[in-house]
């Protein structure tokens, strides 16, 4: 059945991103614990936020005691990458809406850093069908996601060390991330839009950069959307 071959094919190729995602989770489940959340807010979190990185972000933002309207807008600039992602899908995405909204809206809603990195990556057999595919790949990445959280949270009892400085494991996977993209993309459009947004943004406002760089990395995709977008196009044709 193809339903099986699309299940092996999407599996092969989130094996790619299923360690780091779950060694990501477990160090967000520790820091949860840590700042003295239990289980039912790393399972909540991760199944409701699922972002990774604004998840981390946000157990800092919670010991602090920051007021919700704070933790609001930092969440919609740190998260508001993912709606870049969507450019290059935003024809099949409408095609997936046409015959299944509940398909669509799952994609369109799990499409993270990682996943994307997947798709831009995979050359789909044409003998499957590639939503499912899709789908399967996001719902591997979604679970192992949410199991890494709840495993932290639960391993957290068990630890007897100092935590300080594990969270240093995101910048880490964000590094493999990009290099593995510019090698096998060879498109350095988005990441030196980045990389230029980061350094411009340091310089003006100093350690407190992270906002910043995001707005101007917006600013500069948008700009630039139509250049992208058929640089996708040429490379699939």
């Amino acid at each position: 059945m193809f339903i099986v071959d699309e299940f092996k094919f999407a599996l092969k190729k989130y094996i790619l991103i299923a360690f780091a995602y779950l060694f990501i989770g477990v160090t967000c489940g520790l820091l949860m614990k840590e700042a003295g959340y239990g289980v039912f807010w790393s399972f909540f979190s991760s199944a409701f936020v699922y972002g990774g990185t604004i998840q981390l972000l946000m157990v800092g933002l919670l010991k602090a005691h920051t007021p919700i309207i704070t933790v609001g807008l930092v969440s919609l600039f740190v998260n508001s990458r993912h709606m870049f992602y969507g450019l290059t899908y935003i024809e099949e995405f409408k095609e997936i809406r046409k015959k299944s909204y509940l398909k669509f809206l799952y994609l369109a809603l799990t499409l993270t850093d990682e996943v994307y990195s997947l798709y831009t990556s995979s050359k789909f057999p044409e003998k499957l069908d590639r939503t499912k595919t899709m789908l399967w790949i996001n719902a591997l990445s979604y679970f192992t996601w949410m199991s890494g959280c709840v495993l932290g949270n639960i391993a957290f009892n068990f630890i007897n060390f100092s935590l300080e400085g594990i969270d240093f494991i995101i910048v880490e996977f964000f590094c493999v991330v990009v290099i593995s993209q510019l090698i096998t993309d060879k498109s350095y459009i988005s990441t030196s839009i980045g990389v230029i947004s980061s350094i411009v943004a340091f310089i003006i406002v100093g350690n407190n950069f992270i906002l910043l760089a995001i707005i101007f990395s917006m600013i500069s995709l948008l700009l630039l959307k139509n250049k992208i977008i058929k640089k996708e196009v040429d490379k699939y044709e």
